[in-house]
């Protein structure tokens, strides 16, 4: 027997633009339901029909198995055909034709017209309304009048013909408004049902929306509720704190942050407990290695309906910030320190010449002995020191075009450790090795004030090592658009106060050194579009690492 749903037909379902397999399975669900709705129907409905009028027929529970058996039969046909998801309202015409029929020829064995069970063309007739909408209530209850009104020649030939409780006329107004209504009945549903359905959808598609954006986004963001428990973390907010959100999501704030996010944690506690946001503050927490990292950082407080719902923090990452500020910073400083460099050298050098060329002429013209010839010796070695420095000067303030061409890593580095080896700077027992790169890469670099920086690294790492230790020469790619190239040595290291000074003009450790060979180096490497970084521990070495942009990395693998 039928039983009424609130379900959209596949027709009402195409006007709304979805997916194809959710436009079908509305219309496919109402019959699964009709199906169930008329197995629970007949197992309460039939006996309950049967036992109210046991007389009207000699053997009622024949007729009860076989009224069952017949419900069984069409419910396991109309299962198996709805699995076939065809032709959904040739299938749904059908159901309701075969229920028409089995309350006509029910009610034809249980007295015709006078059937208690003619009251089933209801239910029939408002499964149709509901599901079909008016159309389909006006064809079901069209159906069940066909079916009530032929239903004394079909139970007199059974003996089953009884007088009707109702006059047929009232009957077929009675199906044929509850048709009507039911139809109109199931255009409000349906359209409200569509109506929910697509502002469902909407929510979905913002809601996913929304997550993708976050989950995009390139800077964290934090979120936690009025309670102080953790929402939402976004995959950025993951990768600079060094966290898991799922470790973190219904955690207490307090519980969830590290104490090495302490700071972090107390700007979003402070911010719910103030009921205020704050805009752009500048943080200092540790990141997972334990280094130190600074962070950017803003909050705001969620309102609903004039009280607070929670609080969002958005945060990211300004190491990157930072150290463009220093290289700004440095730049600036070079620049001033480069134009009185030019100025002090030309005033140097004009006054060194006339000095260094009498050294010359006296050494050659006298004949000095002792204490005057150690001397004249010391001048002249100091003259040219300071020559050397003058020229370094000169070198620093000055900047040559850049001469770019293309040069394949491997071979330009080998050629230079091959020279390296033959320094007279070298220790006895300081080997210079080179290992050859992951793969063949090329860039465009000036050969000759490369060379300048590859000579000043390489200088630096024989006089660190001394007499004994190993300098090795390579290079990695670090992306498919930069390669560094590594000089690394495994000598004393420098120590992290000075570590910071390193590249800074006129700052040396050496003996004799004038401070400005790592930052001409550095200048160089930045004309080159190039980065030139330092990392050292004490008394494990030193690496000097220069990131370069590739022209040719094809079989070069990033580290």
């Amino acid at each position: 027997m039928p039983v009424v749903l609130f379900a959209i037909p596949p027709a009402r379902a195409a006007t709304v633009p979805v997916s194809p397999a959710s436009s079908r399975l509305p219309g496919w669900g109402t019959l699964r339901h009709l199906v169930l709705g008329r197995m629970i129907v007949a197992s309460l409905a039939l006996p309950s029909g049967l036992l109210l009028r046991p007389d009207v027929i000699e053997r009622p529970m024949a007729l009860l198995a076989l009224a069952f058996g017949a419900v069984a039969g069409v419910s396991v046909a109309w299962m198996l055909g709805g699995r076939l998801q065809k032709g959904w309202a040739v299938q749904t015409a059908a159901q309701l034709g075969v229920d028409l029929a089995l309350v006509t020829w029910l009610a034809a064995y249980t007295g015709g017209r006078g059937s208690q069970f003619v009251l089933f063309y209801a239910l029939v007739v408002i499964a149709g309304g509901v599901i079909g909408r008016v159309a389909g209530g006006i064809l079901a209850a069209a159906g069940a009048c066909v079916g009530f009104l032929l239903l004394p020649l079909l139970a007199r030939p059974l003996g089953t013909d009884v007088d009707a409780m109702v006059r047929p006329e009232l009957m077929v107004m009675f199906l044929t408004t509850v048709g009507v209504l039911a139809g109109v009945l199931g255009e409000r549903v349906q359209r409200t049902a569509g109506d929910l359905a697509r502002t469902e959808r909407e929510l979905d598609r913002v809601r996913i929306d929304n997550d993708a954006i976050l989950r995009h986004l390139t800077t964290g963001l934090l979120t936690v509720d009025a309670d102080g428990i953790v929402g939402y973390l976004n995959p950025a907010a993951e990768q600079v704190l060094g966290v898991h959100a799922r470790e973190l999501q219904g955690r207490p704030l307090a519980e969830a942050l590290p104490a090495r996010l302490a700071a972090l944690r107390d700007l979003v506690q402070d911010s719910r407990e103030r009921g205020r946001g704050r805009a752009r503050a500048e943080l200092e927490v540790m990141g997972v290695a334990g280094r130190s990292l600074p962070l950017g950082a803003s909050t705001n407080v969620l309102m609903h309906e004039g009280r607070m719902t929670g609080v969002v923090a958005v945060f990211q990452d300004l190491t990157d910030v930072r150290d463009m500020e220093r290289r700004v910073r440095r730049n600036e400083t070079l620049a001033e320190v480069g134009a009185l460099a030019a100025g002090i050298a030309h005033e140097l050098r004009n006054g060194l010449k006339p000095i260094s060329g009498s050294v010359e002429v006296l050494q050659r013209e006298l004949k000095l002995e002792g204490e005057s010839a150690e001397l004249m010796d010391l001048v002249a070695r100091e003259s040219a020191r300071l020559n050397r420095f003058v020229t370094d000067l000169l070198n620093y303030s000055r900047e040559r075009d850049l001469a770019l061409e293309p040069v394949a890593l491997d071979d330009h580095l080998h050629d230079l450790v091959g020279m390296l080896r033959h320094d007279p700077r070298r220790g006895e027992e300081v080997r210079i090795e080179f290992v050859p790169g992951p793969g063949e890469a090329r860039v465009a670099v000036d050969c000759e004030q490369m060379r300048q920086v590859w000579l000043n690294l390489a200088a630096n790492a024989m006089e660190a090592l001394g007499q004994r230790g190993t300098l090795t020469v390579t290079w990695v790619a670090r992306s498919p658009d930069s390669v560094a190239v590594e000089f690394r040595d495994d000598g004393p290291g420098i120590v992290p106060e000075d570590l910071s000074r390193v590249g800074e003009p006129f700052f040396t450790t050496k003996r004799g050194g004038t401070g400005l060979g790592l930052a001409i180096a550095q200048r160089i490497v930045e004309r080159h579009g190039g980065v030139l970084t330092l990392e050292s521990v004490a008394g494990r070495g030193t690496t000097a690492r220069v990131m370069l942009p590739v022209l040719v990395a094809a079989q070069a693998q990033a580290a």
